[in-house]
């Protein structure tokens, strides 16, 4: 791996880093309830959980980079800013398309939630302490950064590695379907992620939960997979970002 490349590994790592450091307030407040075997005091469980989550998560920037160089796919302005010669401007217009694309997918989960989920489900048996806003601004660090690296630079790339590597297609004559192929599993993944917390609040995994996590969470998925493929990490980074801060600060503080 090129000098350059390393110096991209390093900044990937130090923002994926305080990605990590930046959700433990918020998951700190959602343990408060928690019963913790033994006497180890909660904060030394998060702790020892993040700095473990760095680790692996150290691996997986690594081999999502390596692997980018045969797929087509980049971090275009992160590579501009260890290695100049590769510079791309940002363009403001698909800036905008990724904060108001993760909006009009913000509300729509909301709507989904409230008017189609909701009546099919039945009450909570526990009600999880509600962060504060603050904790809910610096939570959306973790979801823009550490989750698109975990889904995106790393699952992503790798469904399209695998394809490519199966059929010994190069990099350049990659199909756009192997690509949109790759989306849907990364959403998918993470849909399926949030089933441990669907878990803990309904104290059971119906069907109808399940499609649930899996839809609601893995909606905003396929636009953020897009924008990885279209234009770059960066992009599904910020509307990751957006994403959060509408659905865990904005809209959070005005339903309550």
């Amino acid at each position: 791996m090129g000098k350059w490349r390393m110096k991209l590994v390093l900044l990937l790592v130090i923002v994926n880093t305080i990605g990590i450091f930046a959700i433990i307030p918020y998951g700190l407040t959602i343990m408060g309830n928690q019963s913790i075997p033994g006497d180890m005091p909660t904060s030394l469980i998060v702790g020892i959980n993040s700095t473990f989550q760095a680790v692996y998560m150290f691996v997986m920037i690594v081999i999502g980079l390596r692997l980018q160089n045969r797929t087509g796919l980049n971090a275009p302005i992160l590579n501009g800013m260890v290695y100049p010669k590769t510079r791309v401007r940002i363009s403001k217009k698909w800036l905008i398309y990724s904060i108001v694309g993760a909006l009009i997918g913000s509300i729509s989960i909301i709507l989904l939630d409230v008017l189609v989920f909701n009546p099919l489900m039945g009450s909570p048996m526990v009600q999880l302490p509600s962060p504060n806003w603050w904790q809910g601004l610096l939570a959306s660090l973790y979801g823009g950064v550490t989750e698109e690296i975990m889904l995106r630079l790393f699952g992503m790339t790798f469904i399209v590695w695998l394809l490519a590597w199966i059929t010994k297609k190069e990099k350049d004559h990659i199909p756009n379907s192997f690509y949109y192929v790759a989306i849907f599993p990364a959403a998918i993944v993470f849909g399926l992620g949030h089933l441990p917390a669907t878990l803990e609040v309904f104290g059971d995994l119906s069907s109808i939960l399940v499609i649930r996590a899996l839809v609601l969470n893995g909606l905003l998925g396929l636009w953020f997979g897009y924008l990885y493929w279209r234009k770059g990490l960066e992009y599904a980074i910020i509307a990751h970002l957006s994403a959060d801060i509408f659905l865990h600060v904005l809209f959070v503080s005005i339903l309550n």
